[in-house]
């Protein structure tokens, strides 16, 4: 027995030892990032809202738990699909004890003398993206704030032991700034894909050698490395890039490029071995998988081929994070087979984004590419409706986008996309439409709440209405989440009536303090009867 004990000490005694030395190389991402959201990636978007009005522990414990977590070492269980991405590439040089994925909150467990470089994965970590902008106008959100937290954490670290802070992901261009460096304790940032360049990155950052500032991207898709560890949400990388060229979108910088079903599979394997049950695509248009037309026509046998051998491992379903309105109306027939491989039904449905945008032609034109193939710009308006209309009836429910305040855009080219919300209701759509203003990523022409006109704040309300409509009747659907238990079905309950309620009041707030008083009816009544009538037929 006292051989046990000594034994056991002994362990104790050099495990703490190499807890207090500190792992060389250290990857983690905020408190934001973080969580498993509760299996919908529907409540991310809570992390956009403001901090001020969520109490913190509504956020931490309600909508966002943190991952599974070693509490002694600090090690994340699971984490982020890009944080996987890059501990895979440094495990190519590194070995497998020296590259460390830590949460945010237990830093101080796992930094110490022997750290070299600590690398953050950040999606958007001032609060700058379109998404957060709108639901947080002029106040810190929650991941923003879940970045400050972290990055104070990590500076006091960084005085005590002089390591490198390097910093990744899509939201990397928001921090691309030598003062905005400097208050967050970073040294280098990289914008783009760092997966070919990695390892030599953390290399040159040990020495000191790194740039201050990098753009990357990946030329080989052979040198993006398989990860190892299960991921946020059994998400898996399907494919990069989309290839239809938005102007205001990041992604249409990326050629497309599709990762093999083999290296798929077992990434997926990875997380339903850990414990998660189905699996998530992510992309940036999953119905162009595979797809080598000039017209963007979906490649049927790649996409069933794809989601048959990802169900087969044992998956309940599989998921993707984006899809197209052309992709879906150019193959109605591909979208109910997929439907029908993960056995959806009208007890069964599943969420997914797209992006409407602007349905005015003009404006379609000019910013939106080859968003419309294989169909003409002046058919998006009806490919958007049509598009909806065949996602529910495949039990698929579409998160969409719009933009708001396009620095070109008149008062009549905003009825167009008006007269489509006035559409969905008609049509009695099942899915949100999320208006995000217009975000210039070069900083010069956002739109602010302040400078809407009145034809922008009316698709603005028209949307909220739709998504008031949409989410009462989907209430009981989002509290019947297994993780809740009855007092949380409650807490639930009121904190989503109450959340719709405060949105409205302060559109209405908004209506009066913009437009001298008037209140939403005034103006709705308006743009209700001024029809875009030289719009394209809408059916065919």
């Amino acid at each position: 027995m006292n051989g046990l004990v000594v034994n056991d000490l002994y362990h104790s005694k050099r495990r703490y030892n190499k807890k207090m030395a500190g792992k060389r190389i250290v990857l983690t991402a905020d408190r934001s990032l973080m969580t498993n959201y509760r299996g919908n990636f529907l409540y991310g978007f809570i992390a956009c809202g403001p901090y001020e009005v969520l109490p913190e522990w509504v956020f931490d414990k309600v909508f966002c738990p943190s991952v599974e977590t070693d509490k002694v070492t600090g090690e994340a269980k699971v984490a982020q699909v890009g944080l996987r991405r890059v501990e895979s590439a440094l495990l190519q040089g590194y070995k497998r004890d020296e590259v460390f994925v830590a949460h945010p909150d237990y830093l101080a467990n796992c930094i110490g003398p022997d750290t070299k470089v600590v690398g953050i994965n950040v999606m958007d970590p001032l609060g700058m993206a379109p998404v957060t902008t709108t639901m947080s106008p002029e106040k810190l959100s929650y991941v923003a704030m879940k970045f400050k937290k972290m990055c104070a954490s990590i500076i006091q670290l960084k005085k005590k032991y002089n390591f490198n802070v390097v910093v990744g992901g899509n939201g990397a261009w928001e921090l691309a700034k030598s003062d905005r460096m400097k208050i967050h304790g970073i040294d280098t940032v990289v914008v783009g894909e760092a997966d070919e360049l990695a390892l030599d990155l953390f290399h040159d950052l040990e020495k000191g050698d790194a740039p201050e500032l990098m753009h990357c991207f990946v030329k080989n898709i052979q040198n993006i490395p398989i990860i190892e560890g299960p991921t946020v949400n059994s998400l898996i990388e399907a494919m990069r890039g989309c290839g239809r060229g938005c102007d205001f979108c990041d992604v249409n910088k990326r050629s497309k490029k599709d990762l093999p079903l083999e290296r798929l599979q077992h990434e997926a394997k990875i997380n339903l071995d850990y414990g998660f049950d189905s699996i998530w695509l992510h992309s940036d248009e999953m119905l162009l998988y595979g797809c080598e037309s000039r017209d963007f026509q979906p490649n049927y046998n790649a996409i069933t081929d794809l989601w048959k051998g990802l169900k087969s491992l044992g998956a309940r379903f599989v998921g993707t994070t984006h899809m197209t309105f052309s992709a879906v109306c150019a193959d109605p027939k591909l979208l109910h087979d997929i439907s029908e491989i993960n056995g959806m039904s009208n007890e069964k449905w599943l969420a997914t984004n797209l992006g409407i945008e602007t349905v005015a032609p003009k404006m379609v034109k000019k910013h939106l590419g080859v968003k419309a193939k294989p169909f003409s710009t002046d058919e998006w308006g009806w490919v958007v409706r049509e598009g909806a209309k065949i996602l529910n009836e495949n039990h698929w429910f579409p998160a969409a986008t719009l933009i708001i305040g396009w620095p070109d855009e008149t008062p009549d080219e905003t009825q167009y996309t008006i007269d489509l919300i006035d559409d969905f209701k008609q049509m009695n759509m099942r899915g949100l439409v999320a208006p995000l203003l217009y975000q210039d990523f070069n900083e010069k022409n956002s739109m602010h709440f302040g400078n809407l006109n009145e034809a922008q704040f009316t698709l603005f309300w028209r949307c909220w209405e739709h998504n008031l409509r949409v989410i009462n009747d989907i209430i009981p659907i989002i509290i019947r989440n297994k993780s809740f238990g009855p007092p949380m079905k409650v807490i639930m309950y009121g904190m989503i009536k109450v959340g719709t309620w405060a949105i409205m009041r302060y559109l209405r707030g908004l209506c009066k303090e913009l437009f001298n008083g008037k209140i939403p009816d005034d103006i709705m009544s308006h743009y209700s009867k001024s029809r875009s009538v030289t719009a394209p037929a809408y059916t065919r």
